[in-house]
């Protein structure tokens, strides 16, 4: 059977065949709508960089005045920078009543502010020789240590290195130099002698590693936290630390000696409500220096 005998099979089979192409002619149309461009635009920011910051701090240290004796021990020649590598302090030995010697310590923090704390290490004391003055004036023969008792060891924030002996110090540091209730913080300058008289007390060596064994935190007159390096505080900050054995002490150091470590740390200001403590810090909006 043929189409030509079969006009209705014929008929229907043009329609299937229109409506066929109608479908395909629809997907052509969509396929154009999907290949058609949207309006758009696109901005882009290149080479972000996050580099960490630095915070690098080095102590120098200087002898700028001593006695006689502690010049004729090269103690003058002391000039060290520690940065980095741990540095040789004082090593004097004979030690007598009227012996003294000025250090200024200048400490530079690079970079970004930082607070700075000092701490003692390795505090010892020794009773070494003990002679018969010694025996004599203490009463005894147990050799007690007490260099640490009579050696002088106060912290003064200004000195005029012009003067080149103790003369130039003329503040000492309020902070620093309070062990003892009766200390006399108004009184100006040493006496040049070294004597003590009875109202003014200084800071000994034992009161000053009472002050520094856990941490001294370097601060400003007011004893607030004194940032090293930020913009009210630029460049390096000094402190100068005299040791000195009055005359009036006598026999009872004979032999006695004393050794330590002194250890300068810094930390970041920003962000570091509660420096050294190793607290975690609190979040905030506000950010920092």
């Amino acid at each position: 059977m043929t189409e030509d005998n079969n006009p209705q099979l014929y008929s229907l089979s043009r329609r299937k065949m229109v409506a066929g192409l109608g479908v395909v002619g629809l997907a052509s149309a969509g396929a154009g709508v999907g290949t058609s461009a949207f309006f758009s635009d696109e901005e882009s920011f290149e080479n972000n960089t996050l580099t960490a910051g630095t915070l690098d701090m080095s102590v120098t240290a200087n002898v700028v005045a001593a006695d006689d004796y502690w010049t004729g021990q090269g103690a003058l020649d002391l000039s060290e920078t520690a940065d980095g590598d741990v540095v040789s302090g004082i090593q004097v030995d004979d030690v007598k009543p009227g012996d003294w010697a000025l250090i200024c310590f200048d400490i530079e923090v690079g970079d970004n502010p930082g607070y700075v704390q000092v701490r003692t290490e390795e505090f010892v004391e020794n009773g070494g020789a003990n002679p018969e003055p010694e025996q004599d004036v203490e009463g005894d023969t147990d050799n007690d240590a007490d260099l640490g008792e009579f050696l002088l060891t106060t912290v003064w924030q200004n000195y005029d290195e012009t003067s080149g002996d103790k003369t130039g110090l003329s503040t000492l540091d309020p902070v620093f130099n309070n062990a003892s209730d009766d200390l006399n913080i108004s009184y100006g300058s040493p006496d040049v002698d070294g004597v003590v008289d009875g109202v003014t007390h200084y800071t000994n060596a034992r009161e000053a590693n009472g002050v520094l064994e856990n941490g001294y935190l370097i601060k400003d007159d007011n004893g607030d936290l004194l940032p090293i390096n930020d913009q009210a505080n630029e460049g390096v900050y000094s402190f100068c630390l005299l040791l000195e054995i009055p005359f009036q002490v006598g026999n009872v150091i004979q032999g006695d000696s004393i050794s330590f470590d002194l250890v300068f740390e810094t930390e970041q200001v920003r962000h570091n409500e509660d420096p050294f403590n190793n607290t975690v810090p609190v979040n905030n909006s506000t950010g920092g220096q």
